[in-house]
């Protein structure tokens, strides 16, 4: 496969795996499709069961099944045959396809005379800067992640310290696995799914994407990032807090208020023309300032080890990143601000709130106050 500019770009896989199709479509797929965007005009191959809904999106889309496309017997559901009938039938011979597109087809297509490229930079750029529609999605799924965080930290603030260190409530040992179904139960009332949420405690918030087990302690930090999947529209919203029960260690407030205040001067730098790797500077140069630098433990990271933020939309991490990588803030994408600290061991901090970017500089989407010992 080589690698050129994109004329006619090929997807082939669900709206999970690509969410450019459905982006570009209006058509969640649950299984594998194939989409092609050729010039203005933009076209679909789904299975005969998925015709209708996919011709009722309101977009401008042709709709192809297999059979449409003459294919017969065994052939029908194979989706490689699916492709290549659809560029034989456009006579389209060359293809751009993303980074991650199946190899197994773009091998397929090129035994049979299709000259695969892939891309370099992002097929949909677009995406990045957000309608008044897509803002009006994000901020549904933000407002319930803001809602269920509530609930989460209401929770751990009304809950008991008892004389082994454990938080209960109303008698019950309260536990990561709880605070998570609390979470999820409230999400899916406000037509939000929830995967992978995080309620990690003590050494285990040392890890970012830890999810954490077990019972919740006074005095250890507790990590809490909610990332709920609007089930109607599919727009996420990402939102963090660390809260600690009772008393934290005098290193953990120090860790707590170097991140709350590395978060401040990031946002501080946000705006449309801004480049996303001086954000990220911001609060690399604040760690250091404050004798927080990062390094490697025994092979495990301490510090500050990821990115500033991402872009949030139809993937819960899409462009643009917050991060080293160079390119500039848009008026209109919508990004996190995540600034963290983790010492394996002991514990980590994470802050995180998804805003939209401004020509003069930001604003919320959902604001959620921030508390950290309760």
């Amino acid at each position: 496969m080589k690698k050129e500019s994109a004329k006619h770009v090929l997807l082939v896989g669900n709206t999970d795996t690509f969410p450019s199709i459905e982006y570009a479509s209006k058509f969640r797929a649950p299984d594998p499709v194939v989409f092609l965007k050729s010039g203005i005009a933009n076209y679909l191959v789904v299975p005969q069961m998925e015709f209708g809904r996919a011709s009722r999106t309101g977009m401008p889309v042709q709709v192809f099944t297999p059979e449409t496309l003459g294919l017969q017997g065994v052939g029908k559901g194979k989706i490689r045959k699916w492709v290549f009938y659809l560029l034989k039938r456009l006579k389209i011979k060359t293809v751009t396809v993303p980074y991650l597109f199946p190899h197994g087809i773009a091998r397929y297509l090129e035994k049979r005379g299709i000259n695969v490229s892939v891309a370099t930079k992002e097929l949909f750029p677009e995406r990045a800067v957000k309608t008044q529609d897509e803002l009006r999605k994000i901020r549904e799924s933000q407002q319930a992640a803001v809602i269920a965080m509530r609930a989460a930290i209401t929770l751990i603030t009304d809950s008991e310290i008892d004389n082994a260190g454990c938080l209960r409530y109303r008698g019950r040992i309260i536990t990561s696995e709880y605070v998570r179904k609390l979470i999820a139960r409230i999400l899916f009332e406000h037509n939000c799914m929830t995967k992978d949420t995080i309620v990690a405690w003590g050494p285990q918030a040392a890890d970012p994407h830890e999810n954490g087990s077990g019972i919740l302690r006074a005095g250890e930090t507790i990590v809490i990032d909610i990332f709920p999947r609007n089930m109607t529209h599919g727009y996420w919203g990402d939102l963090t807090r660390t809260v600690v029960k009772g008393s934290a260690s005098s290193f953990m407030k120090r860790v707590y208020h170097a991140v709350k205040a590395a978060q401040t001067i990031a946002l501080n730098h946000v705006k449309a023309g801004v480049n996303c790797s001086t954000v990220h500077r911001a609060v690399v140069e604040e760690f250091n300032r404050r004798g927080l630098s990062s390094s490697i433990l025994d092979g495990k990271g301490t510090g500050f080890i990821h990115s500033t933020g991402h872009g949030v939309g139809l993937s819960i991490h899409e462009a643009p990143s917050i991060s080293t990588a160079e390119g500039r803030l848009k008026s209109g994408n919508v990004i996190t601000i995540e600034p963290g600290l983790y010492y394996p061991g002991i514990g980590g901090v994470r802050i995180e709130d998804t805003i939209v970017v401004t020509q003069t500089g930001w604003r919320y989407l959902v604001p959620c106050e921030k508390k950290f010992e309760v």
